[in-house]
């Protein structure tokens, strides 16, 4: 095992240097795997000691390579991916020593204040990770899994007012955490703080106030996405209603002509039909009147052509 997961280890700090110096050749989905490959088999190296200490050196051995802070990828892989080898792989302490370099180089020790107070701003820093989506959303989902799994418990019960206490990025971290330990679907549950919050178009505001929060909130269904016709035709529809109802009752027609914006909506539209009257009878009957001529010309070459 120690082999292979030498040869994923090699390969994932290729992917950053990659990233780093050749971008436009860097392969997303193959840096995901590659991640999810090491990572599969940290709980298999919590009783196989000896690979486990092997595994946590060429670790070490390649972290030392280049500073964390030659890009936010490599900052925030390292980072998480070790934190979750200390915790999942190391019960003795004798495989932490990759673990402790990362931690040295913090400049807030413990494990959660760090992830909320550094990598999840630095997850959301204006044009991170070369703005790949498919990044973000996944490292936003290690941080979500560890902190669920081995930070402070989730509250189901959270208040509006506590939600919006927090910073922008930390929102959408409780909403990850939210996601993942209590279902996708809590938006359509009408106690929870996921409803309510889209009930006031709080999604909204703030997806407005962020880009890169806007993309998951409509991911994740929190922004309900509207198409210009379906816009149209819901504008037309309200029109109609209101038209509907204004003849509906001549008292009510000449109540609501009495009201000055009305009333210019209404006269506007009459002068606005004239007006295309005036300029689509006339076409209309042109067009009408050039298309009988051509048919009695057709018809009298047609009688002279029987003449001859």
């Amino acid at each position: 095992m120690a082999m292979e997961i030498k040869t994923y280890i090699d390969n994932l700090f290729g992917y950053l240097d990659t990233y780093e110096n050749t971008y436009a050749q860097f392969e997303t989905e193959a840096f995901l795997q590659t991640y999810n490959g090491i990572i599969a088999v940290f709980q298999a190296l919590r009783q196989q000691r000896n690979e486990a200490v092997e595994v946590d050196q060429y670790f070490l051995s390649k972290i030392r390579q280049s500073p964390l802070t030659s890009s936010d990828l490599r900052q925030l892989t390292v980072q998480v991916l070790i934190t979750f080898f200390e915790s999942e792989a190391d019960t003795d302490g004798q495989s932490a020593q990759a673990y402790g370099y990362v931690r040295g180089l913090r400049g807030v020790k413990q494990d959660i204040p760090f992830f909320e107070n550094h990598l999840v701003p630095l997850l959301f820093a204006e044009g991170g990770l070369n703005n790949n989506y498919r990044l973000r959303s996944f490292l936003l989902g290690e941080i979500s899994r560890y902190m669920n799994k081995f930070g402070g418990r989730l509250r189901p019960n959270l208040s509006p007012e506590e939600f919006q206490a927090m910073s922008d990025p930390m929102k959408v971290l409780e909403l990850a955490r939210r996601r993942r330990e209590l279902g996708e679907q809590m938006i359509a549950d009408r106690t929870s703080l996921e409803f309510h919050l889209q009930r006031i178009e709080f999604f909204n505001k703030l997806g407005a106030r962020d880009r890169q929060i806007d993309q998951f909130l409509r991911d994740w269904n929190y922004i309900k996405t509207t198409s210009f016709w379906t816009t149209v035709k819901t504008a037309f529809g309200e029109l109609g209603g209101k038209l509907r109802g204004a003849f509906s009752s001549f008292g009510y027609f000449r109540l609501i002509l009495s009201q000055r914006n009305p009333a210019y909506f209404f006269y506007g539209l009459i002068i606005a039909l004239f007006i295309f009257l005036a300029v689509y009878v006339p076409l209309t009957w042109q067009d009408y009147s050039d298309n009988r001529l051509q048919e009695y010309q057709q018809r009298a070459n047609t009688l002279q052509s029987s003449g001859k």
